[in-house]
């Protein structure tokens, strides 16, 4: 009990906006066929962090990619597909309100005296129901049909993150390796110019040719060649990165090292068998392949239903007030007329022109398509699996060869210019150790790369290329 009036008019001003916010919510999805948006709907503002994350590089890409804002209107749409589906579970109930005004004129040019004109003004209101009770089973068809849809339409927007996660990784990747790739030229650029600065002091000893110079001038120049271009890609990898994020291509990025992400403590690689079985069961491909297969099942049985009798309960309700003349020559007088009944109606299609057999030999034939679709896409997967597992054993096995190689490239030249500096080496001997360095930090970095990249494609090709997996 409220104590006063005032308190009860504040009560009421706290719930009525709860309450219209509810009955908003409801109206807007009555049957209750859609879900929440996804998490990553939302764009999360960039935090200021040190260097940038390949878990919020996807976040945004995932908000901000026109494909899964695509793959998420897909979704809607199957989603309201099925809230009408499961309407038809429901009565419908139609209304007509008719208010009319009427001049009625009569004449009989033989007996004049029969001759009326009246005006009037009536009202007509009908109240109709139709309750489909029973159709052998059409309505349910139509509604797994609706629901398989629904399924293929949210594992085909699994797909579309992955293919957005696994684009930005490898971009981000890309990014980081073509970062170590300009750091790799910085070094060799560095040796080349120390090379260079001891074949002039040794020229000017006296105790080196001038060719010895030039040769090693040479090589420096064609290190900062090099580290141009290294600049030049390590620009336009970081411009891909800003646009699969929804950003401007020119704007600053702060990356890890390559370092941050050795393969040297990575983990165990599973078995190939137990990949392909995992990549069968959870690949959200097969998983969209499989609902398209039971949606079309599904339409067939719909189809089929739909060429079977209709078994409806229908009533009718039915109020007038338009006036009413008792014969030729009176006048027209008030007069309300009600219709009411309920009763039970059966529709049978007793001939179709062979309409329904051919849709449902249609249907059944695109159901046949789904089923090789689907077997088709169960190949692709193993292939890619089978194929994207052996690349990224080559690439585990290459990442050690490289570490090997270039510590016995940096151990080479280290050697190499203490004994020409000492005078116990030439130039070609200097250069040939230098070049090999450089060959080393490239091919370090290209099997980085590499065992990023195959790491990232078995894990989509299995389909377990999620958000959560990037942290």
């Amino acid at each position: 009990m409220f104590p006063n009036r005032q308190s009860l008019l504040s009560a009421l001003l706290f719930i009525l906006p709860i309450a219209a916010c509810q009955a908003a919510s409801w109206l807007d999805d009555p049957l209750r066929s859609e879900a929440s948006a996804p998490a990553w709907f939302a764009c999360p503002a960039l935090p200021p962090a040190a260097s940038l994350s390949l878990y919020t590089a996807a976040s945004q890409a995932l908000c901000h990619h026109p494909q899964t804002r695509e793959a998420w209107a897909q979704v809607q749409a199957q989603q309201a597909q099925l809230g009408g589906a499961r309407a038809a579970y429901l009565p419908t109930l139609n209304a007509t309100l008719q208010s009319a005004r009427e001049h009625a004129r009569t004449q009989t040019p033989s007996m004049p005296y029969l001759d009326t004109d009246s005006h009037s003004r009536y009202r007509s209101d009908t109240l109709s129901l139709n309750w489909r009770l029973y159709d052998f089973g059409a309505r349910e068809a139509g509604r797994d049909n609706a629901r398989a849809l629904l399924d293929a339409a949210q594992a085909g927007e699994d797909v579309a993150m992955q293919k957005v996660l696994a684009a930005t990784a490898q971009d981000y990747y890309a990014a980081v390796a073509a970062q170590a790739g300009w750091q790799a030229a910085r070094e060799t650029q560095a040796a080349a110019e120390q090379s260079a600065s001891a074949a002039a002091r040794r020229v000017q000893a006296g105790v080196a040719a001038i060719s010895d110079q030039l040769q090693a001038q040479t090589a420096a120049a064609q290190a900062r060649y090099a580290l141009a271009k290294a600049a030049g890609a390590l620009r336009n990898a970081e411009g891909a990165l800003a646009l699969d994020m929804g950003l401007p291509p020119d704007s600053p990025l702060t990356l890890p090292p390559a370092s941050a992400l050795d393969p040297s403590a990575a983990e165990t690689m599973r078995p190939a068998a137990e990949l392909l079985a995992a990549a069968q069961r959870e690949h959200p491909s097969l998983q969209a392949a499989r609902a398209q297969v039971a949606a079309s099942r599904a339409k067939e049985t719909q189809v089929r239903a739909q060429g079977w009798p209709v078994l409806s309960l229908v009533a009718r309700a039915s109020h007038n007030t338009q006036p009413e003349s008792l014969g030729t020559g009176l006048p027209q007088v008030g007069a309300r007329s009600q219709d009411r009944y309920v009763g039970i109606q059966v529709d049978i299609p007793l001939f179709e022109g062979f309409g329904r057999h051919y849709q449902a030999r249609q249907a059944a034939a695109e159901t046949a398509e789904r089923q090789s679709q689907l077997e088709d896409a169960q190949m692709q997967v193993a292939h890619e699996v089978w194929t994207r597992y052996q690349a990224l054993e080559t690439a585990s096995a290459n990442t050690r060869i490289t570490r090997e190689l270039l510590d016995s490239a940096q151990a080479a030249f280290a050697a190499g210019k203490a004994r020409y500096e000492k005078g116990a080496g030439n130039i070609l001997e200097l250069l040939n150790v230098q070049t090999e360095l450089a060959k080393a930090r490239e091919q370090r970095v290209e099997a980085l790369t590499d065992w990023l990249s195959a790491r990232l494609q078995l894990a989509a090709s299995v389909g377990r290329l999620g958000l959560e997996s990037m942290r």
